[in-house]
């Protein structure tokens, strides 16, 4: 099966926003409020932002280099 790099760009983008989502979900259950000063709610939530963003983006590059290189080992096999 070979993909071109549109479809590959495109797969990409929506891993990317489907992890930072994920990512979104995840950090609501972590209290992270306690970090910051009393009243500091948009801080606290600018944080939790980054921080879905960070990860999100980091779990979709990690899937998606391990599903360029199977591809690529599947290459080396045939």
């Amino acid at each position: 099966m070979d993909i071109g790099y549109s479809q590959l760009a495109l797969m990409h983008i929506i891993l990317h926003f489907l992890c930072i989502l994920l990512a979104f979900w995840v950090l609501k259950g972590v209290r992270i409020e306690f970090i910051f000063r009393q009243g500091e709610v948009g801080r606290s939530r600018l944080m939790m932002l980054l921080l879905s963003v960070l990860i999100g983006t980091g779990l979709s590059n990690f899937i998606m280099d391990v599903f360029r290189y199977t591809q690529e080992t599947a290459l080396m096999f045939s």
